[in-house]
Order: C-alpha cells, then structure tokens, then sequence
C-alpha cells in the first residue's frame, strides 16, 4: 500500500514541476482533440521532458533538443512522473 501512495506524489501536473526540473509524461487527460494535437508535437505518454521556463504564461519546455510551449491550461492535464525530485533524494541517503 505504501507503494501505491508513493507513486501517486511522484506523479503531478505538469504545471507543478518547477524550472531545471525534469520529468517523464505518464499521462494525458483530455479529448482526442488535445491528445492529437500533443502527439503532433512529439509529447506522448514516456517521453522525456525538461521545464525551461514556468512563470506567467505558457511553460517552455524542451524534449528530444526541441523547445515546445504549452498553454497553463493543456499543462495541467499533462500528468509527469519527476525525476528530478528522485535525485534529489538518492543524493541524501
């Protein structure tokens, strides 16, 4: 069970990750419309991605060498799995 809740805090918005943090997509919640339009860009569901830039507007973000911006609404339903976090962690054991 603590498995479960474990997993469940290492997956967040993408909205939440901060600048210089890194994630990998997990999920994406919304209409085929949305998901089509992610895909086209290269953003599905494994892909690696770095946050450039997280204050007003839409979030930079860069996968594969490509910088992509997501409008604050489409990144909420983005669902990442950090990876920076789990680093920070194993640095302090």
């Amino acid at each position: 069970m603590k498995e479960i809740s474990q997993m469940s805090i290492d997956i967040i918005p993408l909205i939440l990750l901060q600048e210089g943090e890194e994630g990998i997509i997990h999920s994406v919640a919304g209409g085929a419309g949305l998901i089509g339009r992610l895909a086209s860009m290269g953003l599905t569901a494994g892909m690696k991605i770095k946050v450039i830039r997280n204050i007003r507007g839409p979030l930079i973000i860069v996968t594969n060498g490509t910088k992509i911006a997501i409008g604050r609404g489409q990144s909420q339903k983005i669902a990442v799995k950090r990876l920076t976090a789990a680093r920070e962690k194993a640095a302090f054991r």
